[in-house]
């Protein structure tokens, strides 16, 4: 039997477990992954676990919070169920909802940019108060050139619903390969004449590539990007009802690595940067797993919404969490084998010494334990969002919040920067565990699947 013909035999039953587009977003996703691996290496290869490095990525921690409060939090939950409500009544009214959101995201970005551009060296004792005068106005110089990168990347990200909402999942995807492209270049070619500045002007490169490709994929699809102010219209109330609640749960991802920042910079000169290795790979099957299957099921769960198909909903809920948490448990129990011989393959060299691959490795060991955690929130919460609903979900996210603060301020004095991925697990495990409480809550909300006819979700 050829491999083709092997492939349509078992076909029928990939797309029972997997949603379509998830393996092709997997691939994409560990393709930008080997070239995080290879931006990192280049990274530490070049400066080190040092003073330079812990400061480029101090740097990066408030303009990433700032987009993730006034783009990312937002558009992630209400976008695409009021998108692919509009699209199956008129295909203008979604098209000119979609370009109204992109104005309006960029104009924020840009604005807030500017503030933050301004105020940098305001931001230092918030972020880094461990800093020494040297390392404080180069953490500002850094600082500066990175938020020019979040109002691309709010360009990026709104042009990026409207790819996965028609399912032109490759050029989604693609955009973050991009974007450690053009760090890694900007690092080769300039970190001999400007130093650490380097991997700041390749990041800005990085993020004009990651939304360059993501605007070649928009040419795939009608949409058409071009400014838009149409705000009084029911969609867009709709869209900042919703927003508004999300915008309390979005910023805690960022706001927790730059607690872990603050944490570390009275730690252990590297710590900041054993940190963020750790979590880099402690990243990669959740973005693999959790993120790929959670975007790419999400469209048929707002159909299924949409369409009060409450047993088609359930069943995508029920067949992606098994899928998510086998292959996530399978793949913490892996990294933590495996990472520490990953982590002296990839930086062991030059001033990245072996006592910083112990260190790094047993972070990395306890990070672990929150994949599955991490992964399957990703489902649950976009499940919630696919009902039209914010609130409970912030509730539950701030919860885990806390949850992680107490943990690791309770444990970094006895045990250094071990505390932070034990206090990361704690709080997305209680935040898994409420997420779980408000999904159920919501379906018994649902009215039951009518007898008749296909269910929203088996539908093209």
């Amino acid at each position: 039997m050829s491999t083709t013909a092997r492939f349509a035999a078992i076909r029928p039953l990939i797309d029972r477990v997997v949603p379509r587009g998830a393996i092709l977003l997997s691939v994409l996703t560990l393709a930008g992954y080997v070239m995080g691996l290879i931006r990192d290496r280049t990274l530490t290869r070049t400066f080190g676990a040092g003073l330079e490095l812990d400061t480029f990525n101090t740097a990066f921690v408030l303009p990433d919070l700032a987009f993730s409060v006034i783009v990312a939090s937002g558009l992630a939950a209400p976008f695409i169920p009021i998108f692919s409500g509009l699209r199956r009544e008129s295909d203008r009214a979604a098209f000119e909802f979609a370009q109204t959101i992109l104005t309006l995201a960029v104009l924020a970005m840009a604005a807030v940019a500017a503030v933050l551009f301004i105020a940098a060296p305001l931001t230092v004792q918030v972020v880094a108060p461990g800093f020494d005068a040297e390392r404080r106005d180069l953490y500002v110089s850094l600082f500066r050139i990175l938020c020019a990168t979040q109002v691309l990347f709010a360009a990026s990200t709104a042009i990026g619903e409207v790819l996965v909402a028609e399912r032109r999942f490759f050029f989604y995807g693609a955009a973050p390969l991009m974007f450690n492209t053009g760090i890694v270049v900007g690092t080769l070619l300039l970190a001999g004449r400007i130093g650490i500045y380097a991997p700041a002007v390749g990041a800005v490169l990085g993020a004009a590539l990651h939304l360059g490709i993501r605007v070649i994929g928009s040419l795939r699809t009608p949409f058409r990007i071009r400014p838009r102010l149409r705000v009084r219209t029911g969609a867009v109330r709709e869209f900042v009802g919703l927003a508004i609640p999300k915008i309390g749960s979005g910023p805690v991802e960022p706001l927790t690595f730059l607690f872990f920042t603050r944490v570390g910079s009275a730690l252990a000169t590297g710590s900041i940067t054993t940190i963020n290795l750790a979590r880099n790979f402690q990243s990669v099957p959740v973005s693999l797993i959790g993120i790929a299957f959670s975007v790419a099921a999400f469209p048929a769960l707002a159909a299924a919404y949409a369409a009060n198909d409450r047993a088609g909903f359930v069943r995508l809920v029920r067949v992606n969490a098994l899928t998510i948490g086998l292959l996530t448990t399978a793949a913490a129990l892996g990294l933590a084998i495996v990472g520490p011989f990953a982590i002296d393959l990839f930086f062991r060299g030059g001033r990245f010494d072996a006592d910083a691959v112990a260190r790094t490795s047993l972070v990395l060991a306890i990070f672990a334990i929150s994949i599955p955690f991490e992964s399957l929130g990703h489902l649950l919460s976009r499940a919630i969002y696919a009902t039209h609903h914010t609130a409970w979900q912030v509730i539950a996210t701030l919860v885990g919040f806390g949850v992680t603060v107490l943990v690791t301020l309770g444990l970094a004095g006895p045990l250094g920067a071990a505390a932070i991925p034990i206090g990361f697990s704690s709080g997305l495990a209680v935040r898994f565990v409420l997420l779980v409480v408000v999904l159920a809550r919501r379906i018994r909300a649902m009215p039951p699947t009518p007898p008749w006819g296909p269910a929203a979700s088996e539908r093209p």
